[in-house]
């Protein structure tokens, strides 16, 4: 039951500081293009998604690309800190949904009390609640691309093997 226990706070350990180291650059990106045009923090917001989506799948095909190889295989093989790393390892795209699921919730929060926070906090907070949003339609439109690259490949594999039947 321990090592249960041990996990998830390994797992939440790892989401809460991506969330909050993520929310810190969010915060810093934001408030200064804000600071030149509203429009500039929008689609900052937007870039540091996508930046975000694609770190997150990066690092997924580092992990799977060190363990193919045999050479870092074999440097890794008694790395507490690399199999640390894999064991409290979630995606960094759970942290960014968590982020965002807060700051719909914050939002909500300072609705009814605005004089809870700072106004520039409240700002962000509030020109933010809708980003969620964002982030699912660019994950879901970053997955789907994905998966339509892949059956077009696929599609396009079998074409050429019935031309080349054909021609023969």
């Amino acid at each position: 039951m321990s090592k249960k226990v041990i996990q998830i706070a390994k797992y939440a350990s790892f989401i809460v500081l991506s969330a909050t180291v993520y929310g810190l650059i969010m915060y810093l990106v934001y408030t200064w293009l804000a600071g030149h045009s509203l429009l500039l923090a929008y689609l900052g917001n937007l870039a540091l998604i996508i930046v975000a989506l694609v770190w997150d799948e990066l690092n997924f095909k580092t992990y799977e690309s060190l363990i193919k190889s045999k050479e870092a295989l074999k440097e890794l093989k008694g790395s507490r800190f690399f199999r640390y790393i894999l064991e409290s390892f979630i995606s960094f795209k759970a942290a960014l949904y968590l982020f965002y699921v807060l700051i719909m919730v914050f939002s909500k929060i300072i609705e009814s009390y605005p004089a809870l926070l700072n106004e520039g906090l409240g700002s962000f907070i509030a020109a933010n609640e809708y980003s969620i949003l964002l982030l699912i339609a660019v994950d879901l439109f970053s997955g789907q691309f994905v998966k339509d690259r892949k059956r077009a490949g696929a599609v396009l594999k079998r074409f050429e093997r019935a031309w080349e039947e054909e021609q023969d």
